[in-house]
């Protein structure tokens, strides 16, 4: 009997080989995936460690130079005393607030500080200064205080369009007569206030001042308001004297 020849199907997708096949390529894939996956956040996190280590620890960031701006010129070289403490730290570790307090500690002349950094080596210091209101007499030069009482400094002579503040006897001023002189000072409005000169205050804290070529007595510190408005008014007359220490009865002379 003649014997039949047999074709033999190639496997198909669906068997069970093919299956299996599949399965093994797809978890090599998945292995594959999850290593790279692995890969990425160990270089990220390597990448973001020496970051850190370069802005925080490492010289090649530091503090190598202190900027101001804003400044007296009578006060930059202690301004930047202070801050040059910071040299040698990593910029991204300067503590600003600190450096500001320090600063307005120890330079009374000034007012407020911003700090910020000038990458890669320097430190910006931002000041505001303290203006001058009063220059109180003493016996060594003036003594130069801020329209909030605060001491700036001492002078050998009073800053140009400063008004001087002295006692009518010659004698010291005493803490009185300038937070006497201070007030009055506040209570005048800025465009009165830059014209005023030559204060005194007698024994019993009471205030005189220049106006122009007016001496205004202005008397204690009650009811500034109304001697404000009272100012004015009589200086139309051009008075050599304007008495408003009783603002209920103010006189003038001359």
């Amino acid at each position: 009997m003649a014997q039949r020849s047999v074709k033999r199907r190639p496997a198909r997708s669906g068997t069970r080989e093919a299956t299996e096949r599949r399965f093994v390529e797809r978890a090599a894939q998945a292995r594959g995936q999850r290593l790279r996956r692995w890969l990425v956040a160990l270089l990220v996190v390597a990448g973001l460690g020496a970051l850190g280590w370069l802005l925080g620890f490492s010289t090649l960031l530091d503090v190598r130079t202190v900027e101001v701006t804003g400044a007296e010129a009578t006060d930059e070289a202690a301004i930047e005393r202070v801050a040059a403490r910071e040299q040698g730290t990593p910029l991204a570790r300067v503590d600003g607030s600190a450096v500001a307090d320090r600063i307005a500690e120890e330079v009374p002349a000034v007012k407020s500080v911003d700090i910020d950094r000038g990458w890669p080596h320097t430190l910006n210091v931002n000041v505001t200064s303290r203006v001058p209101a009063l220059a109180v007499r003493e016996d060594d030069g003036f003594r130069l205080l801020d329209i909030e009482g605060v001491v700036i400094r001492t002078t050998s002579s009073a800053p140009k369009g400063v008004p001087t503040v002295r006692a009518d006897d010659g004698a010291e001023v005493s803490g009185h007569g300038v937070r006497a002189a201070r007030g009055m000072l506040k209570a005048l409005p800025a465009d009165m206030r830059d014209r005023v000169r030559g204060v005194t205050v007698d024994g019993a804290d009471q205030v005189s001042f220049r106006l122009g070529r007016t001496t205004i007595v202005w008397g204690d510190a009650e009811s500034p308001k109304v001697k404000v408005r009272l100012i004015p008014i009589l200086l139309e007359k051009k008075p050599e004297i304007i008495d408003v220490s009783a603002p209920g009865s103010p006189v003038t002379t001359g």
